[in-house]
């Protein structure tokens, strides 16, 4: 909810702030999104710090991890994901839509599936994220991928349903991405654009959140699971008492 300004990363923001559905609120300083840290400036890195994070779970693949390390970041504790690439190509997004190899237009359904299926080919990662969520009001957890946008949209909205936060609100959050870092990210592919005449606006609608993506994906949630508990209980494999734990430390 709350952004946080950087110099070298867009997506930065605080989850606190949100309203359940029993009228709670969601704890600030405790939980926070990103897009990946590569770029962390020396000044924002003195800015993560007075965040307060202790633990950052990186769910960047091996091949992004090294191509674009994160910087060392003193006294925090770093998870990083085991589940390897789901794509071997090694490109962007950016890159295939270059390369002619990507479809020619930006497909809500199709990437909808891709969301689903991350819930459970991301479900070992997924299930350290809640058990680490769970503890965040202590040790500060920040968790990022590259754009802050896909895995990390997925991670935030069943972190947020789990605390009771309405559907609607977590796609209101999802879609802050497109305000916060699509125009910078449009910013960076302007030679791409112009080198391979790409499609500027087919190309906004790739790297932006679009809300019927996540619709999807949470529709599916809840109609083979019913309720996010149940998702991280039978799906995740969660201990029982753990979304009631959640809840109980990081609501108000």
């Amino acid at each position: 909810m709350p952004h946080v300004p950087l110099e070298g990363i867009f997506n930065l923001r605080d989850l606190g702030g949100y309203e359940t559905f029993d009228g709670r609120v969601v704890r600030t300083g405790c939980l926070f999104r990103s897009d990946e840290l590569h770029a962390l400036t020396g000044a924002d890195l003195d800015v993560v710090k007075g965040l307060g994070v202790r633990v950052v779970f990186d769910l960047r693949n091996q091949f992004e991890r090294d191509l674009r390390p994160n910087p060392v970041l003193a006294e925090i504790i770093t998870h990083e994901r085991q589940a390897p690439p789901q794509d071997t190509s090694g490109l962007t997004m950016e890159e295939k839509l270059a390369a002619g190899i990507a479809p020619a237009q930006a497909d809500d359904v199709e990437f909808g599936d891709v969301y689903i299926a991350l819930l459970t080919y991301l479900g070992n990662e997924l299930r350290h994220i809640v058990e680490l969520a769970a503890d965040a009001h202590e040790s500060p957890l920040l968790f990022h991928c590259v754009a802050g946008k896909d895995r990390t949209g997925i991670t935030a909205a069943v972190l947020l349903g789990l605390l009771g936060v309405p559907d609607e609100t977590i796609l209101d959050d999802y879609e802050l991405t497109t305000e916060l870092w699509t125009p910078r990210r449009m910013e960076q592919l302007a030679d791409l654009v112009a080198e391979h005449n790409l499609d500027a606006d087919n190309l906004r609608l790739t790297v932006s959140a679009r809300r019927p993506v996540l619709t999807r994906a949470l529709a599916h949630l809840h109609d083979v699971w019913g309720s996010f508990d149940r998702y991280a209980v039978e799906a995740l494999s969660v201990a029982p008492d753990l979304p009631h734990r959640l809840r109980a430390n990081l609501l108000t």
